[in-house]
């Protein structure tokens, strides 16, 4: 395999406010997995091996009309992010000597390694090896951390879904508005919020987003960043009533302007994650107007999200292919983005409408 960094794209986001633990979720090629995980006997329990023939079994029929699904690997990093994280492009760029500890998934590896071995025609080998798989990595566990995860996932066959976390934390404050804006928003339903769910499956659900995809929106557009901070809580706690109402009417003349079904991704690119964060960064710089002591927006707000409609959001619109890629899932194939053509997306509707 290459001798190059495996580059991982994601935000890193804190663990309960902890400064010295925290979470990505992203996507890894098999063939980065393969170069990066290990193993600690330790954390992981010893490995089964009568398990890995029926995983292989089941490999086996990637190439079918179906396809296969695999849940989302496990890792613990152990070293200090700080040193292989790029904060301005939301990489993470580590080699085979940074090794990424398995937490859950080894059986699915190692068989992984057992059916690529099987594998004769070097072409199909390099097709399989560059399909995509989710991947969750912490940061700044130790090892009785990385025990007791190992034990809590391997215990609990059903996990709390960020979208449900969502929903219910009532101790966030963008969480209560998500779900007084629902609550009161025809416009949201209409759209779909699948608020119970962790992500949309496309591109057979074409749900706008999900309950934690309209947080960081909702934060893009109120505050220009991702995760607000104490003193942008306070703002909200302050103002909570303007701006419930505010977003209410702002997702009335967004949807109105959008196409019927935006999170349709065979047709419009609108049900992907960076387009959406992307609207929301360029509204954040068109309409709103903030200081260090409250937010507003501008008289004519309207006039400004209405202008989205001089943008051609069908997938047919070849400027799109600068960015693209073919997401290949078991219900199908079907183009999108990587989060960090994000800023260029900006970039584009800024050019498009100015």
């Amino acid at each position: 395999m290459a001798n190059d960094n495996v580059l991982i794209y994601g935000n890193i986001d804190t663990i309960n406010t902890s400064k010295s633990k925290g979470l990505m979720s992203s996507q890894m090629q098999i063939r980065d997995i393969l170069q990066v995980y290990g193993l600690d006997k330790e954390v992981n329990r010893d490995l089964s091996y009568n398990r890995l023939p029926g995983l292989i079994k089941y490999y086996e029929k990637a190439n079918s009309e179906l396809g296969i699904y695999l849940p989302a690997v496990v890792f613990s990093f152990r070293e200090n992010p700080s040193p292989y994280y790029n904060n301005l492009s939301s990489v993470l760029s580590i080699d085979t000597k940074n090794k990424l500890i398995v937490l859950d998934g080894q059986h699915r590896i190692k068989s992984l390694e057992k059916y690529i071995e099987k594998i004769k025609n070097d072409q199909l080998k390099e097709e399989f090896l560059s399909n995509i798989i989710t991947v969750q990595i912490y940061f700044g566990l130790d090892l009785q951390d990385e025990r007791k995860l190992f034990t809590d996932i391997n215990s609990n066959s059903k996990k709390v879904s960020m979208s449900l976390i969502t929903q219910y934390d009532s101790r966030d404050i963008i969480n209560l508005l998500i779900q007084e804006v629902y609550r009161n928003s025809n416009a949201l339903k209409i759209a779909e919020i699948e608020l119970n769910k962790s992500k949309v499956i496309r591109p057979n659900n074409t749900a706008f987003s999900t309950g934690v995809r309209l947080k960081y929106f909702i934060s893009y557009l109120l505050f220009g960043k991702r995760n607000i901070s104490g003193k942008d809580e306070q703002i909200l706690k302050k103002q909570y009533d303007d701006i419930s109402i505010f977003l209410n009417r702002f997702f009335e003349v967004l949807f109105d302007t959008l196409p019927e079904v935006p999170g349709n991704v065979l047709e419009f690119v609108l049900g992907h994650e960076s387009v959406q964060n992307a609207i929301a960064i360029y509204l954040n710089q068109a309409t709103m107007i903030q200081d260090n002591e409250m937010i507003d927006w501008i008289e004519d707000w309207e006039t400004e999200v209405e202008q989205l409609s001089s943008i051609d959001w069908s997938v047919k619109n070849n400027d799109w292919n600068n960015w693209f890629i073919t997401l290949n899932h078991k219900r199908g194939m079907y183009k999108g983005f990587v989060e960090t053509v994000t800023p260029d997306i900006v970039n584009y509707i800024e050019q498009k409408i100015n």
